[in-house]
């Protein structure tokens, strides 16, 4: 606009002036200023102190716009679009130099060729490069260009542009109008694009992103409730929760009770990591000191953990420590395995101490209760019972937006684990 004025002054500027040979502004331009380039074509497109000639100004306002000024590629267009003055009309050349403008982020360039583009009247028709026009100006900074693709690309803008539908194009303005200028429907159509497992503009990072945005952003409780079923799906249950949660305070009902579900799994499964904490402590501790005998009596008479028996007796066997391991520990492992390399070892101990039940303690005629009954009378007390070192409650069944293949779901897992800021877990992402 403020180029138009100066054209419009300069065409009132030396009005009775004699022409000269040049220009006013030409010199100045010789010595590389672009302003005064411009100002060259503006004086020859008006006969300001040379004889009009418009083609000759296109010149001018051509190698202004090589030295960075857009409204000179802009001016230009127009005079070739309309076939003004003793410019010949060429539509398509003239759209071609308002393009270039836009890509230099010029807001006037890019509505004159965007509109000559999508005119179905104007020999420069063409869907195409009327999206490619309006991804230069996006990328230019210009704003409108961003939405316009998003409505021609999304719903080929309400059914006007049904041709233009196309949701690679949509996904591209969309996630620029979401980063640019943080809008609703931008976010909105991104998270659908790139989140859908089943589609084939799936993205992983970038649906987990968009989606996080419309949640954590805009708030929006379907977009909360996706992120969580991502999240347990790669089995980041905290997080899956969480996002459960944030679903139901956002007014995404069916999530309330499934954050419940989940939030009582996480709240028992730590109690439950905490508990085998503790009892892990009372055979690594004595096992990092050496003392295997030890280790074995606390596994078996304190932990009650088959697992940590196993532990504690397989370590005493590679350290060439069995023969500290007490008897009725090694009749209490022949009584909990029945096979097996923990087993054994337990009899070989046994065989080496000539107990003789090397391979019979708990097994053929020893039925559980015949084998406690020969630990009653050796030992005047039943024999020593085993919990399973699995916790005793499951978690609820996961349910997503859409099913997620194992494929997908590594996607959505490496997603996770290499988005900046996103609380990553030593289990899930090493």
């Amino acid at each position: 606009m403020f180029r138009s004025l100066v054209i419009l002054a300069v065409s009132l500027w030396i009005a009775s002036t004699a022409y000269a040979g040049e220009a006013p502004s030409e010199a100045a331009c010789g010595n590389g200023d672009a302003e005064a380039c411009f100002y060259t074509g503006a004086e020859y497109a008006q006969g300001a102190g040379v004889p009009e000639d418009k083609q000759t100004a296109v010149t001018w306002f051509l190698k202004s716009c090589d030295m960075g000024i857009p409204d000179g590629c802009t001016t230009s267009g127009y005079f070739y679009v309309n076939g003004d003055g003793n410019v010949p009309k060429d539509v398509e050349k003239g759209v071609q130099y308002m393009e270039r403008a836009c890509g230099m982020g010029h807001v006037d360039g890019c509505d004159k060729a965007i509109g000559q583009r999508l005119s179905v009247q104007s020999p420069a028709h063409d869907f195409d490069k009327a999206v490619a026009a309006a991804k230069a100006g996006c990328e230019a900074g210009v704003k409108n260009p961003c939405f316009w693709g998003l409505y021609w690309a999304w719903d080929g803008n309400e059914g006007k542009y049904p041709a233009m539908i196309n949701q690679v194009n949509a996904g591209w303005f969309a996630e620029r109008v979401c980063d640019k200028y943080h809008d609703v429907m931008g976010c909105d159509v991104a998270a659908r694009v790139y989140a859908n497992p089943d589609a084939p503009t799936f993205d992983a990072q970038k649906g987990l992103t968009y989606s996080m945005i419309r949640c954590d952003e805009q708030k929006s409780g379907g977009d909360c409730r996706n992120v969580a079923g991502v999240y347990l799906n790669i089995e980041e249950y905290e997080l899956g929760a969480m996002y459960l949660r944030r679903a139901c305070e956002y007014g995404h009902e069916a999530s309330c009770s499934r954050a419940t579900e989940w939030e009582t799994y996480n709240r028992e499964m730590a109690e439950y990591n905490a508990r085998m904490a503790a009892l892990n402590a009372m055979v690594d501790t004595p096992l990092s000191e050496g003392r295997y005998g030890d280790a074995v009596s606390a596994a078996i008479n304190s932990t009650g953990s088959r697992d940590l028996v196993q532990k504690a007796i397989l370590a005493a066997k590679s350290a060439g420590r069995m023969g500290e391991v007490a008897t009725n520990d090694l009749y209490a492992t022949a009584l909990w395995f029945q096979s097996g390399p923990v087993r054994a070892a337990a009899d070989a101990e046994m065989a080496a101490r000539g107990t003789g039940l090397e391979g019979t303690f708990g097994t053929g005629t020893n039925e559980p209760g015949m084998a406690n009954a020969r630990w009653n009378q050796l030992y005047g007390s039943n024999a020593p019972t085993y919990t399973s070192s699995s916790p005793s409650f499951s978690a609820p069944p996961m349910k997503s937006a859409s099913q997620i293949s194992a494929e997908t779901k590594q996607k959505y897992r490496w997603a996770h684990c290499t988005m900046k800021g996103s609380n990553t877990s030593a289990t899930v992402c090493q």
